[in-house]
Parts: C-alpha cells; sequence; structure tokens
C-alpha cells in the first residue's frame, strides 16, 4: 500500500511539472500557428489534451521501472539500511508530503521528499545509522545542478541566438 501511495504521489508530483512545460509550448506554437492539427491546439491551459497526461504517466513509468532501480538500491542500501517496517514507514511518510504538496501545489522533487524521509527513519535508529557523506554527496550534488542548468541554458540560449 505504501508503494501504491508513493507510486500515485510521484505520478502526480513529478507529471505535473512535464505537463505544464508541454501545455505552455503547445499554447505558444498554437498562438503562433493558427492552422495547426486539432490535437496540438491549445488556447487554455485547463483544456489539455488527453494524450498530454498519458504520455507524462507512461514515460515517468518507464523512467522508474528502467533507471529509477539504481536510485532506489542508493536510497535503500547507501543511505542508511532498511528494514521492510522502515522502507514502509519511509514510503508513507514520502507519499503523504507528495500529496501535500499536490494539494498545496507545491513543486517538489520526490527524489529529494524519499531521501529525507529515508534520513529521518535511519536518524530514528540512531544519528550514526545515516552515512551523512552519501548524504552530503548527494546535497552538493542537487545545489550545484541549479547554476549548472543555468549556465548550459544560457550557453545554448546564447548560441541558438546568433544561430536565428
Amino acid at each position: 500500500m505504501s508503494s501504491a501511495l508513493l507510486s500515485i504521489g510521484h505520478g502526480l508530483n513529478d507529471s505535473q511539472k512535464v505537463m505544464g512545460i508541454i501545455a505552455a509550448t503547445l499554447i505558444a506554437f498554437t498562438a503562433s500557428n493558427p492552422d495547426v492539427p486539432e490535437w496540438l491546439h491549445l488556447t487554455h491551459i485547463n483544456d489539455i489534451h488527453d494524450w498530454v497526461p498519458f504520455s507524462c504517466f507512461t514515460v515517468i513509468s518507464l523512467g522508474t521501472l528502467t533507471g529509477g532501480w539504481k536510485i532506489i538500491k542508493t536510497m535503500g542500501n547507501n543511505i542508511t539500511k532498511i528494514t521492510p517496517v522502515e522502507g514502509f514507514s519511509a514510503q508513507t511518510a514520502g507519499a503523504l508530503t507528495l500529496f501535500f504538496t499536490e494539494i498545496f501545489k507545491i513543486p517538489v522533487s520526490t527524489t529529494h521528499v524519499i531521501t529525507g524521509s529515508i534520513i529521518g527513519v535511519g536518524s530514528v535508529k540512531r544519528l550514526a545509522a545515516v552515512r551523512w557523506g552519501v548524504t552530503r554527496n548527494l546535497l552538493v550534488a542537487w545545489i550545484i545542478t541549479i547554476p549548472i542548468s543555468a549556465l548550459i541554458a544560457a550557453l545554448v540560449y546564447y548560441s541558438v541566438g546568433h544561430l536565428l
């Protein structure tokens, strides 16, 4: 049950961000090309075609199925050792957090949420049960992702801008 709830929370949270980007792109495309096919025509965010969420849910499921196991292994083995009861607790806490953030429309990372839940479960056993070096490396990676992504986006925009 906890796995199912976390999965639903993951889909609600992470796929919504991608759907917003696709919807914004379709709205901009429709505005600049009035003769677009009906399946691409979109003028308002509340009128998203069914294929958009279906494709987002499908792709996020495939991504979790193919590449998610490495993340799951890192979370379950490298941060702290997780027993079934601890896994249930972490997943339930993560699911509740994702549902709460969905209700209040707060964009969060599912990976960050479950990492925090696992750290919380490990900390309850004892603080030394958490491998803080692994946790620190994850935190550093998350922090440097923002400026590096911004720099790469600026370089791509600058390069493409000169080509157009």
